[in-house]
């Protein structure tokens, strides 16, 4: 009898255990994806900005190249979090 319980207890354990870690894994990729969504704009952000000043003027600025630096450091920034993933990715299929 007290094997039968312990059996249910920890199969109704395991269920619970795995409807949790199925939403919780759910939610990250919903986080990774606007963390990719974000850097996206970010990239075109940058391209745009530098289209704009195709000649340097702009970055050269103190005021203005504050901006550029930050759109920089951003862009690294996001690109680093993904890195080693894709490194990985590649990897596997080889």
């Amino acid at each position: 009898m007290v094997l039968i319980l312990l059996t249910i207890l920890f199969a109704i354990i395991s269920v619970g255990t795995s409807t949790v870690l199925y939403f919780a894994l759910k939610r990250i990729n919903q986080y990774e994806d606007l963390i990719v969504q974000f850097q996206s704009i970010i990239s075109i952000a940058t391209e745009k900005v530098k289209l704009v000043d195709a000649s340097g003027h702009y970055e050269s600025d103190d005021e203005t190249g504050f901006f550029f630096e930050q759109l920089k450091d951003i862009q690294k920034l996001l690109s680093d979090i993904f890195e080693t993933e894709e490194i990985e990715d590649v990897k596997k299929e080889n």
